[in-house]
């Protein structure tokens, strides 16, 4: 992959792998004006915050220690003593006040400081974070950490929004944690000015790239391929392999577990379709200035998982397919295999990064639907060599196999075989 993902595209594939594909209508981005990675961030980030001001930052309630008149909530009746505040006629008492200064917003307010030291930031830009700046309560910078942003965005992350006045505030703070996360991941103190930032490049690691499209992938089948396919989740499969020998219970323990990247099934029409998300600068690769190939690594996987997924018990694993998706924004290609003479078909597929959204998602909706248009294509040749078996007058059981194909989406027939 050569050419660079244009910006509107990277930031659409960013809310699908981030599970705020609802926020895209939301919080627009101009791709003419955010021409680097550091200036779309600051930019979402802006109109975010934008946003959640406007309708009023999450608060919750705390309880601070306060010298008061008189007294208020709960009296610290030993440190009134100790301090004489008494004699005055006021005490110290323990307050508990409903503020906005709570993580959630002190995470939020430290990353706009944050960008500000970034290098590369358009001036215009730099000025809206200023503004933004500005418009922000009470709120103390911290220093925030991988763990602290984990916390927030996974099991914790409900309990911080307790006192939103609107459902609508967990999509948008999701999209915020999600950009802060990725700014405080991206940036390094810069080597020749002193509290100075430069952002680093995160497209240009592909394990990083590799898991935004694994995810982009499956949220984007579960939100638009659900008529297909409605159970849409990863698959853990183990290798068909039985261990024997002196060391039978360690050889067993050793044998590591596959997992998916996106399973989608079909429960009605026992359609099962396994997708494999492989982000590569180079999709195909030669040796020594020779013909591209496919990687020979990858082929191996998918087909492992479509042989090692099998189960007699379940006909319709017999069948199912397995498909690449590489992206690209500078080649296409469309390649189909079948392995050996049965039902399994693997398909190596790309999806043009390059071209506008709607174009993206209406190829990943091709790729997914191939399964079936596949089956139908099987369904004609073994049609055709039903016709040429009877007329042979080969044995029935050669005919029955072939038959398989076709009455694979009943269970009860292909259980009864």
């Amino acid at each position: 992959m050569q050419q660079k993902i244009p910006i509107e595209n990277l930031y659409y594939l960013l809310c699908y792998a981030w599970g705020v594909s609802d926020q895209l209508d939301r919080v627009k981005v101009d791709g003419e004006k955010c021409h680097s990675l550091e200036n779309l961030l600051s930019m979402v980030l802006i109109h975010v915050c934008d946003r959640l001001l406007r309708r009023g930052l999450v608060r919750e309630y705390r309880f601070e220690e306060q010298e008061v008149e008189g007294v208020r909530d709960k009296l610290n009746l030993a440190e009134t003593l100790k301090s004489g505040k008494h004699l005055n006629g006021r005490t110290i008492c323990q307050v508990d006040e409903l503020t906005q200064d709570v993580v959630i917003n002190r995470v939020i307010f430290s990353t706009l400081k944050r960008l500000m030291r970034i290098e590369g930031i358009d001036e215009d830009i730099r000025g809206n974070l200023r503004k933004t700046l500005a418009r922000f309560p009470h709120v103390r910078e911290i220093r925030v950490t991988g763990e602290l942003l984990e916390r927030l965005l996974g099991n914790h992350f409900g309990s911080h929004l307790g006192h939103l006045p609107g459902h609508h505030h967990h999509g948008i703070y999701s999209l915020a944690l999600n950009v802060c996360r990725l700014i405080w991941d991206s940036t390094l103190p810069s080597k020749d000015k002193d509290g100075r930032l430069e952002f680093v490049d995160f497209t240009e690691d592909e394990f990083r790239m590799n898991c935004i499209f694994e995810r982009f992938l499956m949220n984007f089948c579960k939100q638009h391929c659900r008529e297909e396919y409605p159970e849409v989740h990863r698959e853990y499969i183990d290798f068909q392999l039985s261990p024997f020998g002196m060391m039978f219970k360690e050889a067993g323990e050793a044998l590591p577990m596959m997992e998916t990247d996106v399973t989608l099934f079909n429960p009605d029409t026992l359609d099962k379709h396994i997708l494999d998300a492989k982000f590569y600068r180079e999709a195909l690769v030669s040796k020594f200035g020779g013909r591209e190939k496919v990687r020979r690594e990858h082929l191996s996987q998918i087909l492992s998982y479509v042989m090692n997924q099998e189960d007699r018990s379940k006909p319709h694993t017999l069948n199912a397919c397995g498909t690449l998706v590489y992206p690209t924004v500078d080649e296409d290609f469309d390649f189909s295999y079948r392995y050996k003479d049965g039902g399994h078909r693997i398909f190596v597929r790309t999806v043009n990064l390059g071209q506008p959204w709607r174009k993206i998602e209406e190829r990943v909706k091709e790729i997914v639907k191939e399964e079936d248009e596949g089956l139908a294509k099987m369904g004609d040749q073994a049609m055709e060599s039903l016709g040429t078996e009877a007329r042979g007058g080969q044995d029935s059981d050669s005919k029955r196999r072939r038959e398989l194909l076709l009455l694979r989406r009943e269970e009860g027939v292909a259980s009864a075989t």
